[in-house]
């Protein structure tokens, strides 16, 4: 299907416009760029009025998203690694005959390879370090929400029928119509009581289907400022 792509400019911030064959006008931010996507018949009038009922969202966005771009993680030496809501610095060991572990002490997390590696090339360095924290962030992570849906079931009587840890793309849990929740492994970069502020709102669901004003009353009653831990989670 043929697209036709143009560059434009709206109210300060520029934007990608794709005209195909679709129906409706379509609005994404993704890595803080706009992209819309109109019709191939939609004026620019009618795509700038859309653009113009967005721009607070579109600007929250962008703003958002250049900051998660900043701090994106590099996985190299010197890297800042949050883990439980603490800042380590990251340091790459090559030592002859390592085999490949990590562990961290007051101020640091370290990475150890055998100096083998040092010869592979850079990418596949920084793809061997980015696996291994997320592989440690997945074991910290199942730790910590063991212990807490186990403290929290008892407590809200809310017993989920499975939970697990692992990556999702776009949102800290998610609890299915069946009671079976999933927790973002990377959690574990924030702290406990961020994870247990998600932990708490995915049994609640299991009570309430939707973010209803009963459910933010149950997720109250069981932690009366979770909305500090929804800020942390937010930055």
């Amino acid at each position: 299907m043929k697209e036709d792509i143009s560059y434009c400019k709206f109210n300060g911030f520029e934007y990608v416009l794709i005209k195909k064959q679709i129906k409706n006008i379509y609005i994404q931010i993704k890595d803080a760029q706009v992209i819309v996507k109109s019709p191939k018949n939609a004026t620019i009038l009618s795509i700038e009025n859309i653009l113009n009922s967005k721009e607070k969202w579109i600007i929250n966005k962008i703003s958002e998203q250049k900051s998660i771009l900043k701090n994106k993680l590099s996985y190299t030496d010197g890297d800042n690694i949050q883990i439980l809501g603490k800042t380590y610095t990251l340091k790459i060991l090559y030592v002859k005959n390592a085999k490949k572990r990590i562990y961290r002490d007051l101020n640091y997390i370290y990475c150890i390879f055998d100096e083998k590696y040092t010869k592979v090339e850079k990418r596949k360095q920084i793809d061997m370090v980015k696996k291994e924290i997320e592989t440690y962030y997945k074991e910290i992570a199942t730790k910590e929400v063991s212990n807490i849906i186990k403290e929290l079931s008892n407590e809200t009587k809310l017993y989920p029928k499975e939970y697990r840890i692992k990556k999702l793309k776009a949102t800290w849990g998610i609890c299915s119509s069946k009671k079976k929740i999933s927790i973002n492994q990377n959690l574990a970069a924030y702290s406990r009581f961020a994870i247990k502020y998600v932990c708490l709102h995915e049994l609640c669901h299991i009570k309430y289907m939707n973010h209803s004003k009963d459910f933010w009353k149950l997720v109250e009653s069981y932690m009366p400022d979770y909305k500090i831990a929804k800020q942390e989670l937010r930055k």
